[in-house]
C-alpha cells in the first residue's frame, strides 16, 4: 500500500505556467495571473514556488 500523499495535477500545471512565465511566455503569465487572482490556494502555491526559486538562486549566487 502506498501511503504517499496524492499530488494534485493542478499544481504541476501551475508550476509549468510559472516556469513558462519566468522565461517570457506572456500567454502563460496572463493565464497564471487570472488563476491566482481567483484561487487563493493557487496563489499560496505560486508564492511558495517563488520563495523556493529565490532561495535556490540566492544559494547559487553565494557559490560564485
Amino acid at each position: 500500500m502506498n501511503d504517499e500523499p496524492v499530488h494534485p495535477q493542478w499544481i504541476d500545471r501551475l508550476v509549468e505556467l510559472q516556469v513558462l512565465a519566468e522565461h517570457g511566455d506572456t500567454g502563460a503569465a496572463a493565464a497564471a495571473a487570472i488563476w491566482i487572482a481567483q484561487d487563493p490556494q493557487a496563489r499560496r502555491v505560486w508564492e511558495g514556488v517563488e520563495r523556493t526559486c529565490d532561495q535556490v538562486r540566492g544559494g547559487s549566487d553565494r557559490r560564485e
